[in-house]
């Protein structure tokens, strides 16, 4: 096919050519965005009502917490006042140690030159019964060991063999102790 047509007037064409596909393809992306927000508006709204509803969740959870806290701390108060009138009342309760508090107790009443190797806890229905087996670097820290432990008001009785005093160093020692289960509180 022969074209007639001048060099200038096809440039024209040429030209036209391009703007309108550029026009069609600028609309047809256009087109493609607008159905796209148009379909995920739906999902957006959604996703913002979550977001809202989480956020006010939250605040709740976080305000019924700061309520908790504050419980916590009046629960707190009340068992701190709690201990100070059982103890200014002379309860049978307060006045009874646990056997760990015992075992504190008599760990930090020791020297140094006093190592206790085992520890035997015993109860029934009349007494506490101890017994701390060790070894004691000279007689003179185990009879203060065993003084200190006489001095001790929670103990009724602390029983050392007499025949651990007979080594001079390295003394293999193995000291009773017994108080009874139900202390008597003096009344007031």
């Amino acid at each position: 096919m022969l074209n007639i047509l001048p060099h200038e007037e096809k440039k024209k064409i040429l030209t036209e050519y391009r703007l309108r596909l550029s026009a069609a393809s600028v609309f047809a992306v256009a087109t493609l965005v607008l159905a796209s927000l148009i379909l995920l508006a739906p999902s957006y709204m959604l996703a913002v009502s979550k977001y809202n509803f989480v956020a006010d969740e939250l605040a709740r959870l976080e305000q019924k917490q700061r309520g908790v806290g504050q419980e916590k701390e009046v629960d707190a108060q009340i068992k701190e006042v709690n201990k100070k009138i059982s103890l200014f009342l002379g309860d049978e309760k307060a006045a009874h140690r646990t056997p760990s508090e015992v075992v504190l107790g008599i760990l930090a009443a020791k020297n140094p030159s006093i190592k206790v190797q085992s520890i035997a806890y015993d109860v029934n229905t009349e007494r506490e019964r101890l017994v701390l087996s060790g070894k004691a670097s000279d007689r003179d820290s185990l009879a203060l060991f065993v003084e200190t432990l006489k001095k001790d008001a929670s103990f009724s009785k602390v029983d050392l063999p007499i025949g651990s005093y007979v080594k001079s160093a390295n003394i293999d020692f193995s000291i009773v102790l017994e108080s009874p289960i139900n202390p008597a509180v003096p009344k007031k």
